[in-house]
């Protein structure tokens, strides 16, 4: 939970965990490896051999469709001379062949186990069945597939605490098909982005669009999940009529944004200490509304990530710059930053 205070602010996180190496590869190893991040969609993974390669906090790792129709997911890591198994971002495998080192040629079965390593003979002290991949943890929510890195982490609905149960009030129950992904990339920690995801203090000073469509906003940190939420009421704007919908920051680095006309998801993957790339993707129902339609919604959202990725960007050049060492956060506007720089606080104790 939050920390509590007589005072009327909490102190912040200090400026240097915002820029420092070493928080920073603490960070991978207790917060990053213990939480679930989104990996892909089910649509990418549809045939045996399609897979996915991403990585979760700096650890590349990759998921595939077996044949028999079930997900497994690795590290991108050969156990020979750490070569990448598959390339980059989305593909196929020949399973006839299994999955095999693009560097020495080492080929692994669906379950990892190594079949081949050419220069090599099975005996004299090599064996195969202490080279396999290393697994990681795969399961799927909606459209949704997650990974994760520690076997002594939650699963995945247990993770996700209430949210499922907040989704049922929206149209995700109903079949919906993906329609947009957005990218971006910034130049800031995945806290400075985390900090300003989880207050909508800023929003009046920097989305304008956005300002204007909101009505009604309740703030509402969730431990069961350990999220922060948003309950909104939006008015009237573009060619969308008054509506309602719920935002989410879910702890470390994953956006759940739900309505009644769309569903979207946002992963936040940390490239190092002072760079974040964004990926948001849409989901829409079949409803027979023109795409266009749903154009609008998903432009929206993208302005709003660039507008918050720009201010984010100057934050951590001031951060950098050394004359700022912490500040404060206020308890009636800024219960969402708290809560979220709590979990952070409690995650990175763990190093002590």
């Amino acid at each position: 939970m939050a920390p509590r205070s007589t005072a009327p602010y909490v102190e912040t996180l200090p400026a240097a965990s915002y820029s420092e190496d070493a928080v920073f590869e603490r960070e991978q190893e207790l917060i990053f490896a213990k939480n679930w991040s989104v990996l892909a969609r089910t649509d990418q993974l549809v045939r045996p051999g399609d897979y996915v390669s991403g990585e979760i906090g700096r650890f590349p790792v990759f998921v595939l469709r077996d044949p028999d129709g079930g997900l497994r997911g690795f590290h991108n890591v050969c156990r020979h001379r750490a070569g990448s198994l598959v390339k980059a971002g989305t593909g196929r495998c020949n399973l006839a062949y299994g999955v095999r080192c693009r560097y020495h040629g080492w080929t692994y079965s669906v379950d990892g186990r190594l079949l081949e390593a050419p220069g090599f003979v099975t005996g004299a002290g090599f064996d195969p069945s202490a080279r396999g991949l290393v697994p990681i943890r795969i399961e799927s929510w909606h459209d949704i597939v997650f990974g994760c890195l520690d076997d002594e982490a939650p699963d995945l609905m247990s993770w996700l605490g209430d949210i499922p149960k907040i989704a049922e009030e929206f149209p995700i129950a109903a079949p919906l098909r993906f329609y947009r992904e957005v990218v971006a990339e910034g130049d800031a920690n995945w806290k400075a982005y985390g900090d300003n995801s989880a207050e909508g203090y800023h929003v009046p000073f920097v989305h304008t669009q956005l300002n204007q469509a909101v009505k009604a906003c309740v703030l509402e940190p969730r431990e069961n999940g350990k999220f922060v939420g948003f309950r909104i009421g939006y008015g009237p704007w573009g060619n969308h009529p008054a509506s309602r919908g719920y935002w989410i920051y879910k702890f470390p680095c994953v956006l759940v944004h739900f309505s009644e006309y769309d569903f979207n998801v946002e992963q936040v993957y940390p490239l190092g200490p002072r760079r974040v790339r964004l990926v948001h993707w849409f989901w829409r129902p079949d409803d027979g509304a023109p795409q266009g339609w749903y154009d609008e919604l998903a432009e929206g959202w993208r302005a709003t990530m660039a507008e918050d990725m720009g201010v984010c960007a100057e934050v951590q050049r001031n951060l950098d710059a050394g004359i700022y060492r912490s500040g404060v956060l206020s308890l009636e506007r800024e219960p969402g930053t708290i809560f979220f720089q709590s979990l952070v606080r409690e995650a990175m104790a763990a190093a002590a």
